[in-house]
């Protein structure tokens, strides 16, 4: 039986394929009764989709200009 940790730790290999199949339905059997996992791997699934759709997007002049400002700011607060 999968913990919530275990769970989270093995879901790149399971969402991959590339778990042994008697581990996998174990940990399949985790995921559908425990509400947070199921959660969680809903949003693992949907991240790359996301920054995908949010690096097509051009950053409006204004924000990159002041957020090129604010980094410049720290960098030579750092030095």
């Amino acid at each position: 039986m999968f913990t919530c940790k275990d769970s989270i730790n093995l879901l790149l290999e399971f969402l991959e394929g590339e778990m042994p199949a008697d581990e996998a339905r174990h940990l399949q059997e985790h995921l559908s009764g425990c509400k947070p996992c199921e959660e969680f791997m809903s949003t693992y699934r949907a991240t790359p989709g996301l920054c995908k759709r949010a690096m097509a997007r051009q950053m409006p002049k204004e924000v990159s200009a002041k957020l090129t400002e604010f980094l410049r700011s720290k960098i030579k607060s750092c030095s």
